[in-house]
């Protein structure tokens, strides 16, 4: 599920052009859309845009609505977002972060170790995104990036 403030606020990765230089990657959304891996939602009724504007006093709008969806569908919430993560377990909406969620996908798809060392790679490159050292999985994680996945 994708929350319309989130599907407006992923705008680009991080890319290189072919002389190595920086540049932004537009997110394409719409074949991911189309296929049904995502489907867009947004707050519906009183309780849950209530709840968006609450949250939202406090977060960025992409985790504020997903927030708010989440907690009012009994939904699970995926986030790295300190501060989205702390008011989700005020109100008791499960949380899973990154590392997390690519560790399963790790764990029961068919994909090399190889393939799981690029994909952590990319992520780090393209959304400038490490665990935090105290995220249970950041030694799993690195063990990837250092070429010592025990694997």
């Amino acid at each position: 599920m994708l929350p319309q403030a989130v599907a407006d606020e992923a705008l680009f990765l991080r890319a290189c052009n072919d002389q190595g230089e920086p540049t932004r990657e537009p997110i394409d959304l719409n074949p991911h859309l189309d296929s049904g891996l995502f489907q867009r939602v947004a707050p519906e009724g009183m309780a849950e845009m209530a709840a968006f504007v609450a949250h939202a006093r406090g977060l960025d709008d992409g985790e504020a609505m997903a927030l708010a969806i989440a907690q009012s569908r009994g939904w699970m919430l995926a986030t790295d977002d300190r501060k989205a993560i702390t008011v989700a377990c005020s109100v008791q909406v499960a949380v899973r972060g990154t590392a997390e969620l690519i560790k399963r996908w790790a764990d029961t798809a068919d994909v090399t170790d190889l393939t799981i060392g690029e994909t952590l790679l990319r992520i780090e490159r393209r959304a400038r995104y490490l665990p935090n050292v105290r995220d249970p999985l950041c030694d799993w994680w690195m063990g990837y990036l250092t070429g010592d996945s025990g694997g």
